[in-house]
């Protein structure tokens, strides 16, 4: 996770810089965490598996003025789709919770001034405010001078020679509970795009709500399911929507449209470019929902065809995508037992690092555990706060403190019969005010053996303290200090040697050597990880048994229900 602060208390003052950083290829999604004000920027996310999260929707503003009348560098007018405040290139990328507004002004001054333009596949668009007038919102794929005008970025979005005649696209975009607002044409492009729960608000000058250009052989366009549309215009000024293109298509289902909608709904963009039946309208509400005097042209659905306009339908597609259906992510809370290290120190590593490995495809691992952190002082550095402001519902907070409660300092020490329950209570409570399940974690013991060879408890009563508040407050408890005690235990004082960081001279990240004996190495990550998911997935087993934990199949552990309906 990374945080994006203007004032300077994140680990970016930027949202491009941090996007910038993101590394490629990884199949979690990386989450940019914005933190509230406004950022007068161009946003370009070429980067896949994006997760965009903004502090508060209407209080994380990104904000640019690039407008079409805008000038080359030989004088030239810029045009439309190099205007765009924020560009998305990549695949699977997820904004939710900001604002993205293009503040050029009025169409009739500056011309198409683009908000949001949305190119790659598998887009997803959760309460976001995208505002401007004219072409507000782009769903299509780039051209040759929107990469180049962006210095030869391009993500993994589709290219063609030019938008307006585009060949038949695969890419989806996703948009549920959304406010976007503009004027003429102002959501408008070639993708399958599915609506949901959002408003379309028509400014004063009146316009068209769409303006889609659907390849003739795209079964689907743009789809609105549920949404409401509503405005400033005069009434009868905002038109459901226009043809771009010949075969475009646009349907409305289950809408609320008040008095700015024009009775006659869709209208022919010329002679054209006509309404066809490709425009359909289904289960209309508010003060147009009598039909009778709409475009003779458009098709009026029954509920048998009105059926057959479903999310897997629409933007589903042959991979069976289901945006309405989120990925529920496993958010990591602990120390360094925990925690992601680099390649600098390996073989050292946390038991969190392994996590996603085991894991099947339809769950994500958010490590955010830290190196030297207490329940305490990761709470007093704000980051459960900043994890809190990304949690969903079904996604699980998964919290493990111990090592540094036990320490003197006052930024981190702990008392184990009052203060340690009382901040772990701040973790399960941070959850369930999102709807996520908090699962606690007793901490691995660490290496050390008595002379007769038992293992020596070195936790006191931390663990008795968690067990205890698990049981007061029915939160599910992972006993790992117990499973891995008895796995120790077997092992001996020389087999524990390949759990934790034990590491021969000579080594290339430690020629003098390493005998650690709390930190785990790349084995033992794997084993307690492996233990963990065992434990969770079976708590009743009756003891820790290496050889079945890494021979278990952990799909059970997210089972069809975890993928919760938004």
């Amino acid at each position: 996770m990374y945080i994006v602060a203007k004032d300077g208390s994140g680990d970016f003052t930027s949202i491009q810089q941090a996007i910038d950083a993101i590394p490629a290829g990884g199949r979690t999604p990386t989450i940019l965490l914005i933190r509230m004000n406004e950022y007068q920027e161009r946003v370009v996310v070429d980067k896949d598996n994006v997760r965009i999260i903004g502090e508060a929707r209407d209080r994380t503003v990104i904000t640019a003025k690039g407008c079409a009348l805008d000038k080359d560098e030989n004088g030239n007018d810029r045009g439309t789709f190099l205007s765009a405040t924020f560009i998305v290139m990549g695949n699977n990328v997820e904004v939710e919770n900001l604002t993205i507004r293009n503040d050029a002004g009025d169409g009739r001054d500056v011309g198409q001034a683009v908000a949001v333009y949305a190119a790659g596949d598998r887009g997803v668009w959760r309460n976001v405010r995208m505002i401007a007038h004219q072409d507000t919102l782009f769903c299509g794929p780039l051209m040759q001078k929107v990469i180049n005008f962006y210095g030869g970025r391009r993500g993994r979005a589709e290219v063609v020679e030019f938008v307006g005649d585009c060949p038949p696209t695969q890419s989806r975009q996703y948009f549920e509970d959304c406010f976007i607002q503009g004027d003429v044409d102002f959501i408008f492009g070639p993708y399958r795009c599915w609506f949901e729960r959002c408003t379309l608000f028509m400014n004063k000058r009146g316009g068209m709500y769409t303006a889609a250009n659907t390849p003739e052989i795209q079964p689907y366009g743009l789809v609105f399911h549920q949404c409401r549309l509503t405005g400033e215009c005069e009434e009868g000024q905002g038109f459901l929507g226009r043809p771009w293109r010949r075969f475009s298509r646009t349907v409305f289902l289950d809408c609320d449209m008040d008095e700015h909608v024009a009775p006659q709904g869709f209208a022919d963009w010329d002679d054209i470019k006509v309404v066809t039946e490709r425009y359909a309208e289904y289960g209309t509400t508010g003060v147009r929902a009598d039909q009778s005097p709409r475009h003779p042209s458009q098709k009026r659905m029954n509920a048998e065809e009105a059926a057959c306009y479903t999310i897997p339908d629409v933007i589903g597609g042959p991979d069976g995508w289901r945006p309405d259906r989120r990925t529920p992510t496993w958010f990591l809370c602990g120390d360094s037992t925990m925690a992601n290290y680099p390649d600098a120190v390996y073989p050292m590593m946390g038991w969190g690092q392994k996590l996603q490995s085991l894991l099947p495809e339809n769950v994500f691992v958010e490590n955010c555990a830290v190196n030297g952190r207490s329940s305490k002082s990761f709470i007093a550095e704000k980051r459960l706060n900043f994890i809190e402001l990304c949690l969903r519902k079904g996604d699980k907070l998964i919290v493990s403190f111990s090592h540094n409660d036990e320490k003197p300092d006052a930024e981190r020490s702990t008392n184990p019969r009052v203060t340690y329950p009382e901040y772990l209570g701040m973790y399960i409570d941070a959850a369930r005010r999102q709807g996520a399940e908090p699962i606690l974690v007793t901490p691995i013991p660490r290496r050390l053996f008595s002379d007769d060879g038992k293992l020596v408890p070195t936790h006191g009563p931390y663990p008795d303290a968690m067990r205890d508040l698990a049981a007061y407050r029915g939160v599910r408890l992972v006993d790992l200090e117990k499973a891995a005690a008895q796995l120790f235990s077997k092992l001996g004082a020389e087999g524990t040697k390949r759990i934790f960081c034990h590491v021969p001279a000579g080594s290339k990240n430690y020629p003098d050597g390493l005998q650690d004996n709390s930190h785990l190495r790349e084995e033992g990550a794997v084993r307690i990880a492996m233990l963990f998911l065992n434990r969770l997935q079976s708590p009743d087993q009756p003891e820790a048994d290496l050889e079945k934990a890494e021979a278990a199949d952990f799909s059970g552990l997210v089972a069809a229900e975890d993928s919760v309906l938004c």
